[in-house]
């Protein structure tokens, strides 16, 4: 116990000071998008590590429990979909910085129009509040487990923790405390990944590289990382918020190297917690492995750190979910300014960790709120990659990605939501698009006859 709470002391301390640090001479554009100067290392480590928290592990740890080494083709659709995002992401940004946009959503509604902006908006904070609430979710299990807290109060807690230095410093905070984690992820996966390699020998079936996975499951894991990650809010603003073209270029090309090597570390991890610890739930492998199979000493500073990655990026998912509300209301009203944008995403942070916090202790099936993500998130490829190409209509976007998301609902209903059918959002948005602005080019056509 006592080593624990120096490590979870110096672990506060260390993120308290950089927010600190971060909101020193504080400016809208600093605390809004990190004045558009992200680069070098700061730029590789913040597109890397929000792919590496809490929610993101304890998914994959699961299902490395349940099919073995062959779920590493979720990181590798995510590293194949990095280099995809790398390809058109010079565009993005020129547009991005010639519009000086601070979301994604807001780049839609500036080049699409009204509707295209409103649904990107909704959509992308439902999905991106799910993921919240799984972040506090795990973060809560972890520190429980490291002392004899309550898990409600773990999770408030953790809350706590982000929402202090994301309101000294917003998406600055957000920059300089995903390198101090993204460290911390590497020195503890390869850490504890070594202590456990040669601990036991793995049955083959789970070293295969598709296993016992079924097809179908296989092919949801790579679109799901391949098309997922061409609409992820942050990794946008962290274009937005790049240096310019070159740096971005190779922050994006230094992260699809770092997913699937990483991701194999980690595996070794699920494998020896699945040998040793067989009769688990597989959501709860991930905090198991760390609390029972590691020695004294190195036990608390692995779980110290699990907890400081498993909140990585929860500041992320807060402030994204906050800038997009506040750039819609300051674009739908003239009642707020450019003044007061730090003002009302400082509301909206506390507003959504609040939320996030009291659905973390009522809710806690971590699996679904991450596949609802995924899901939610391939409905938005469709618009976005035409848009890339052709000028879209903004009605036919609006209807695409609004029905598209609907159909997450039946799925979750039934209890049939899975990485086999949680695909089914994306071809439902490409038939909608093609069918509602065909219409609208149709009649535009109709129209310039007249």
């Amino acid at each position: 116990m006592p080593l624990s709470i120096l490590f979870f002391v110096l672990y506060i301390a260390a993120v308290m000071v950089i927010g600190w640090i971060a909101s020193r001479k504080e400016t809208e554009e600093g605390f809004m998008i990190a004045d558009r100067n992200v680069a070098g290392l700061q730029l590789a480590a913040t597109m890397s590590a929000g792919f590496f928290d809490g929610a993101t592990l304890s998914i994959y740890l699961a299902y490395i429990y349940q099919f073995g080494l062959s779920a590493i083709w979720l990181f590798i659709g995510l590293a194949l979909g990095f280099l995809v995002l790398r390809r058109f992401a010079p565009r993005i940004k020129q547009k991005a910085d010639e519009l000086k946009v601070y979301t994604m959503p807001e780049y839609f509604l500036r080049t699409i129009g009204s509707n295209s902006g409103l649904l990107y908006s909704i959509v992308l904070t439902v999905a991106f509040f799910c993921f919240l609430v799984v972040n506090l979710i795990v973060s809560g299990q972890v520190l429980s487990t490291i002392f004899p807290l309550s898990y409600e109060l773990s999770v408030v807690i953790g809350g706590a923790i982000i929402l202090t230095y994301l309101l000294l410093a917003g998406f600055k905070a957000v920059v300089r405390t995903d390198v101090f984690q993204f460290l911390i992820m590497i020195f503890m996966t390869v850490g504890v990944a070594a202590y456990f390699f040669g601990k036991m020998t793995i049955p083959a079936v789970d070293l295969r590289p598709i296993g016992s996975m079924d097809s179908g499951t296989f092919m949801g894991f790579l679109v799901i990382g391949i098309f997922a990650v061409m609409v992820q809010p942050d990794l946008w603003q962290r274009i937005f918020a790049s240096r310019d073209v070159a740096t971005m270029k190779r922050g994006l090309a230094y992260g699809a190297c770092i997913l699937p090597l990483l991701a194999l570390i980690l595996a070794v991890i699920g494998l020896v917690t699945k040998q040793l610890i067989p009769d688990i739930a597989p959501e709860n492998a991930l905090v198991a492995g760390f609390s029972s199979l590691l020695p004294l000493g190195f036990k608390e500073l692995g779980m110290v750190l699990l907890y400081a990655v498993s909140l990585s990026s929860s500041d992320t998912l807060a402030f994204v979910v906050s800038s997009i509300f506040t750039q819609d209301l300051r674009h739908r009203t003239h009642r707020f300014g450019e003044t007061s944008m730090r003002t009302m995403t400082r509301c909206f942070i506390g507003l959504f960790i609040t939320l996030a916090v009291v659905i973390g202790i009522l809710y806690q099936d971590i699996i679904t709120l991450g596949l609802s993500l995924a899901s939610l998130s391939l409905a938005l490829f469709p618009p976005t990659f035409a848009s890339l190409f052709w000028k879209l209509s903004d009605r036919a976007v609006a209807w695409s990605i609004g029905l598209a998301a609907l159909s997450v609902v039946p799925l979750l209903a039934m209890g049939n939501l899975t990485p086999e059918t949680s695909v089914i959002p994306l071809p439902v948005s490409l038939v909608l698009l093609l069918i509602f602005d065909g219409i609208s080019r149709w009649k535009r056509h109709l129209q310039t006859r007249i």
